[in-house]
């Protein structure tokens, strides 16, 4: 099986942390800081990684920061195929104070040119070509943003680059992104409650995280019959559920300390799909090695992942169950 990840709007995630409450209009003095590649698709790459795995990150780069990006991914490992731009990599500033409290700061990204995304088209070709080629089936994560320059509905194009192929699309977007991406049925979507509740017109609610998982499936079940995409919904603190033909399952989630909440949901799709893949796609141990995994993510500060004991440690709090719905 190859892995590969598509980030069109990647970016450096600077983390700063403060020791008291984050003062607007201030001079604020950070206790420590912490600086990694960042954006969804490398993140899901980093995940792989200490997997075992070693997925190609594909995507856009420029400047002094995309040069400070490939170092970065270069520092873990991570093969990245990156379109060199004439604008520079963008960068995200996280502000967390001592109560927990974050405050985001985030470069647009772009504008991209037109033969810079004609240039990663042909990129991505080329990972279906190795592929084809090999022999084996693939699986291409692709997720985040759309910089400036390009168009918003330009996820369900590249998705076509896929149909009837050996490679499987995940979609993780929001908004019109995810609206016009899913007209292309990818294999699978994460969107958290708020995106599926943006997604579907109405809120994913309930007087309890069960209920609240209820909500999402039957939501998620609407998706499956129009589109055939297998939905898995990250609820927060509340859970996840995944809803595709086997029907609809639900996975608590175990209560631990939070100290960095970016890249969760990456660790937890990343996690998901390689145990459901490992495992002879058993959704129930997939989605509890995922919750795992997003629990120890969320134990760690910044935007640090876990290595695959850290993502064990807590399997015994977590149990999964096939939903009556």
């Amino acid at each position: 099986m190859k892995i590969a990840t598509l980030t069109l709007n990647p970016c450096i995630d600077k983390t700063l942390y403060f020791n008291g409450a984050f003062q607007t209009g201030e001079l604020n003095r950070a206790a420590y800081a912490m600086m990694n590649a960042g954006g969804k698709g490398i993140n899901v790459a980093r995940i792989y990684r200490r997997l075992g795995i070693r997925a190609s990150a594909y995507g856009f780069s420029g400047g002094e920061t995309g040069a400070l990006l490939h170092s970065l991914l270069e520092r873990e490992d991570i093969r990245a195929v990156f379109v060199e731009t004439s604008c520079d990599t963008r960068m995200c500033i996280k502000l967390i104070d001592a109560d927990g409290v974050c405050t985001e700061a985030n470069e647009a990204g772009g504008p991209m040119l037109d033969g810079e995304y004609a240039a990663l088209k042909t990129q991505l070709t080329g990972f279906l070509a190795e592929c084809k080629r090999s022999g084996e089936d693939g699986i291409l994560f692709a997720g985040g943003s759309i910089p400036g320059g390009l168009d918003r509905g330009l996820y369900r194009e590249i998705i076509s680059m896929f149909a009837d192929s050996p490679v499987r699309f995940i979609l993780d977007a929001d908004g019109e992104a995810l609206r016009t991406g899913l007209e292309g049925s990818p294999w699978l979507i994460k969107p958290n409650a708020h995106e599926l509740s943006e997604l579907i017109g109405y809120e994913i609610t309930g007087r309890d995280a069960k209920e609240k998982a209820v909500a999402a499936a039957k939501a998620s079940r609407r998706i499956w019959a129009q589109y055939g995409t297998n939905v898995l919904c990250t609820l927060g603190a509340d859970g996840a559920v995944f809803t595709g033909e086997e029907g609809a399952y639900y996975v608590n989630a175990p209560h631990v300390t939070l100290r960095g909440f970016t890249g969760a949901g990456d660790t937890f799709l990343a996690s998901f799909v390689f145990a459901y893949e490992k495992n002879g796609h058993d959704i129930e141990s997939a989605l509890c090695f995922a919750s795992s995994a997003a629990a120890a993510k969320v134990e760690l500060a910044g935007t640090q992942m876990p290595d695959k004991n850290g993502m064990m440690r807590f399997v015994d709090l977590v149990h999964a169950e096939k939903l009556d719905i």
